[in-house]
Parts: C-alpha cells; sequence; structure tokens
C-alpha cells in the first residue's frame, strides 16, 4: 500500500504529524471553539437496503375529465359523410 504524504494547502508543501490529541475534554474544547461540536453527523449510508423510490405528488387541480362517467366504453363520434 502506497501512503500519500500530507500536502500543505498554502505552501503545497510535505506535512508531518508529530501528535495526537486524545483527552476527550480537549478534543471537545477545540471542537466548541471552531463551532463544530454541536453539529450532528449524518448517519452512514445503508449499503444492503433496497433503493428507495421517489414520491411523487400529482396536482390535479387543472385536469379536465371526461363529462361522461362511462367515457371509455362511448363509440367515438365519426362523421357520416365519407371521403375516400
Amino acid at each position: 500500500m502506497k501512503l500519500i504524504p500530507l500536502t500543505c494547502t498554502k505552501c503545497q508543501g510535505r506535512m508531518r504529524i508529530f501528535a495526537f490529541i486524545e483527552d476527550e475534554d480537549v478534543i471537545k474544547k477545540i471542537l466548541k471553539h471552531l463551532g463544530m461540536w454541536d453539529q450532528k453527523a449524518r448517519p452512514p449510508p445503508k449499503v444492503n437496503a433496497p433503493p428507495t423510490a421517489p414520491e411523487y405528488d400529482i396536482d390535479y387541480t387543472d385536469y379536465k375529465a371526461p363529462v361522461s362517467d362511462n367515457y371509455l366504453y362511448l363509440d367515438p363520434q365519426y362523421p357520416e359523410v365519407y371521403t375516400g
């Protein structure tokens, strides 16, 4: 496995880790100072869950339905004069 060194965002120089903060109180104090303590982490995605179907909201306010209740069963109106 190839390790990629940390790079400084300002000078693009190589960075080294020389200490870790392990004390929970110090970590909490730093994160509160940065305004990051109260942020809630998003839950990880569900790996084996089936995809969820999108929810559709259909607005029928402008829908023009036929007047007759049995419009599907009516014969269409054809002109009586055949021009063929």
